[in-house]
């Protein structure tokens, strides 16, 4: 949009990041998600904290590889026609995804959980509601407990090792909560202050043409060097929220958090959910 109006440069690069984001996708999907989803299951903290860096890394060059994008051709991120389906127009900002979908994705974890019960496997006071047994009933279960141990040893076993999973979000859960009140509190600013800048650049370069003052293109050139400071301070602030949300949450929270932000990404360029979008459109006309 830009690029016909402002300087010559170099060849863009559409085709370039296009194939950066098809090949970053596909990491994702083939490789860090099932491995963190492996990781939350079967590992120790410390093992699994070690792949929800991989993959909090792994949006980290993400965002930077889209600063790069917006600094050869900020058109090709404001309007990302070639490397973004239609599905996934809509929940995009600035180029890319909103942050509010990244709290808002937080929450929906905590809202799911708040005001349930904490049941501990390991206490006694577990098997409470059973623990009447007739006398004379006891012999005549022994060999079906001993049929039942190597089982009911293992379940046991992956109960202990889902537990910490299963109970992620009903720990901290409360300061978890007030960290995102925080965020979203610096959100409702910064957002806003980020579209006032659009809306001046695009005043500015309305009253510049309009009167005359320079030329279109050199309008045009001083206008995309404003909005590329803004898509990389619109990133910037996506990166912080993520960084922040996994810092101040517990290494299973942000490894839940971490995936349900993955898999979105993932799932909505399902070939199956586009076809299908493609055919509602179609029966809507």
């Amino acid at each position: 949009m830009f690029k016909s109006l402002s300087r010559n440069k170099p060849p863009t690069g559409h085709h370039t990041f296009n194939n950066y984001y098809t090949n970053w996708i596909t990491t994702m999907k083939t490789t860090h998600l099932p491995n963190l989803r492996h990781h939350m299951s079967a590992s120790t903290p410390t093992l699994l904290s070690a792949h929800v860096e991989i993959l909090h890394h792994h949006f980290k060059s993400y965002y930077h590889a889209l600063d790069l994008a917006a600094s050869a051709d900020v058109s090709q991120i404001l309007f990302p026609s070639s490397h973004r389906n239609p599905l996934e127009l809509p929940f995009l900002w600035l180029g890319d995804l909103h942050p509010y979908l990244f709290t808002n994705l937080i929450r929906s974890y905590l809202i799911q959980h708040d005001g349930s019960s904490v049941i501990d496997p390991e206490n006694d006071e577990y098997d409470k509601g059973n623990g009447d047994h007739e006398v004379g009933s006891e012999s005549g279960r022994e060999s079906e407990e001993g049929m039942e141990e190597i089982e009911v040893g293992e379940s046991c076993e992956f109960l202990k090792k889902q537990w910490p999973l299963m109970n992620a979000w009903k720990v901290q859960s409360g300061k978890l909560t007030a960290r995102i009140d925080q965020i979203e509190r610096g959100l409702r600013l910064m957002v806003p202050a980020l579209m006032d800048r659009v809306r001046k650049a695009q005043a500015g370069f309305v009253a510049k043409v309009g009167s005359g003052e320079v030329t279109a293109a050199v309008a045009a050139a001083e206008m995309e060097e404003e909005m590329v400071g803004i898509v990389m301070d619109a990133n910037r602030l996506r990166k912080d929220v993520i960084s922040e949300i996994v810092s101040v949450s517990s290494v299973y929270q942000g490894a839940l958090f971490l995936e349900g932000l993955a898999q979105f990404l993932v799932g909505i360029r399902d070939e199956k959910m586009l076809l299908e979008f493609k055919k509602c459109k179609r029966l809507m006309k």
